[in-house]
């Protein structure tokens, strides 16, 4: 639920259980107090006594059989006495006189008390502050004189009883809204600081650069979704601080690199320079070979300055790509064209399954990839050691995309270098180091992963390396 439809139900509960709370109060107390709505319905809110109306009907059988009692003040008490209320009370009115009035009621007179005519009725007389319900009965004395029997019976009316509990009512309404507002500031405070609770956690885990921790959203509502945003973006974060503190160090490990390889072909100039300087190489012929040694070692060292500045920018993605629709088949027997009088000075044989995929267009680079396939052959023939050197390329179909192989019968290589043949600088076995930057097939697999494919490397027990890498079909002959 949201929280504005939260703040809405609160609000309107504060104002609605109130009420409900005081009605249901102001029913029990009428039916602990008043005796409850049955005797509301009888005639009054305290209705009069059993006994009170024996002790009427009594005084009515008196004014038709024997009147003279209604003259006699003890015969009057007496049944005064009977009345249960201690405030109830009989008046004998006489004409226009009040004959007898019991001693329980206060002042009363003619004027306070219903005409003559209103015949066992209960009414409310205008006096007392409607203390007393009334019952009324009209007779004619023995001499034609008007007459009437008046029960007054003590009487709560809902004035009297809301007057009376009032401050109670108040009091309980003031204590149920602190109630209601407490109860529901609390539970709407709560599930709104437990996920700023969180959040304040999380701001603080950040701050002292501790990501390993997660953050649950306990809610659904806005609070709900930001927490959930806000773990995103910590993953997010984390992500970001795991690739810097990676690139950090491939950096350290990079410049360590460079300076180890560039270390010996400095120090071998360095050397041959100080041999010409110092008179060593005094012939021409030597001099010759030392100025020839000096201009490989500069031809290493800016072949090892271009793999870097390549590698580089593959690293951080800054280096251009221009992708095209081109046929693999077609592309790969260009390649190999062009290839094949260097191949066939290095006594390279080579041969091509051209049968395995027809008509095949895949999206690449052209350049780049010729950079992955010269990477990939050149460091196959430099570690081939057989007097025959053959290397086999084939094309293999799989479904999305296109499988290039290229295989070799070299030494092969051990299934811990296979797990780092593709990292920079890694160099099989130094015993068996046939120069080169390290370089090469790193660079190849950053390429092809530019491309949106894998590469990989397998090596069978009897020998040579077989690299294949994929490349992604162009979207006509996906759904071919």
């Amino acid at each position: 639920m949201s929280i504005r439809k939260r703040l809405f139900i609160s609000n309107a509960a504060m104002i609605v259980m109130p009420i409900i709370f005081i009605i249901v109060i102001v029913i029990l107390l009428n039916i602990v107090i008043s005796g409850g709505f049955n005797q509301f319905q009888k005639g009054g809110w305290n209705s009069m006594e059993e006994n009170d109306i024996e002790t009427f009907n009594s005084l009515k059988k008196t004014a038709s059989l024997e009147q003279g009692k209604l003259d006699d003040p003890a015969y009057l008490q007496s049944l005064t006495n009977q009345l249960e209320g201690d405030e109830s009370g009989i008046v004998i009115r006489k004409g226009s006189e009040l004959s007898y009035t019991s001693n329980r009621i206060g002042d009363i007179s003619y004027h306070d008390l219903p005409q003559f005519g209103k015949n066992e009725f209960n009414t409310r007389p205008p006096f007392g502050h409607d203390k007393y319900t009334i019952k009324q009965y009209d007779f004619y004395f023995d001499n034609g004189t008007e007459g009437s029997i008046f029960l007054l019976s003590e009487s709560s009316s809902f004035a009297q009883f809301a007057r009376t509990f009032f401050p109670i009512l108040f009091i309980s309404l003031i204590l149920l809204l602190i109630l209601t507002n407490v109860l529901l500031s609390y539970f709407m405070s709560k599930g709104i600081l437990k996920p700023v609770r969180q959040l304040s956690n999380a701001a603080a885990n950040i701050r002292n650069e501790n990501l390993d921790f997660s953050v649950k959203p306990v809610s659904k509502d806005e609070l709900g979704e930001l927490v959930k945003s806000f773990d995103e973006m910590r993953l997010q974060l984390k992500e970001s601080m795991e690739l810097r503190d990676k690139y950090e160090n491939n950096r350290k490990e990079l410049i360590a690199n460079i300076s180890h390889d560039l270390k010996t072909p400095i120090t071998s100039i360095m050397g041959y320079v100080e041999g010409i300087q110092d008179g060593v190489a005094n012939t021409k012929e030597k001099r010759g070979r030392y100025l020839e040694t000096i201009h490989a070692k500069a031809e290493y060292m800016d072949m090892l300055i271009k793999e870097l500045s390549l590698y580089s920018k593959l690293d951080v993605k800054s280096l251009p790509f221009h992708f095209e629709e081109v046929n693999i088949k077609a592309f790969v027997k260009d390649y190999l064209e062009e290839m094949k009088p260097e191949l066939m000075d290095n006594k390279v044989q080579l041969t091509f399954n051209e049968n395995a995929v027809s008509q095949t267009t895949v999206s690449l680079d052209r350049d780049k990839l010729i950079r992955v396939m010269n990477n990939i052959i050149y460091n196959s023939i430099k570690y081939i050691d057989k007097s025959e050197s053959i290397i086999k390329i084939s094309l293999k179909d799989l479904g999305n995309m296109v499988e290039v192989r290229i295989s070799d019968n070299g030494p092969g290589v051990s299934e811990v270098d296979l797990a780092n043949i593709f990292n920079r600088f890694y160099q099989t076995d130094p015993s068996r180091n046939k120069g080169g930057s390290g370089l090469g097939l790193a660079i190849a697999s950053q390429i092809i992963k530019a491309h949106g494919g894998t590469i990989s490397a397998t090596s069978p027990q009897n020998g040579g390396l077989t690299i294949c890498f994929t490349l992604n079909k162009t979207e006509g002959d996906k759904h071919a």
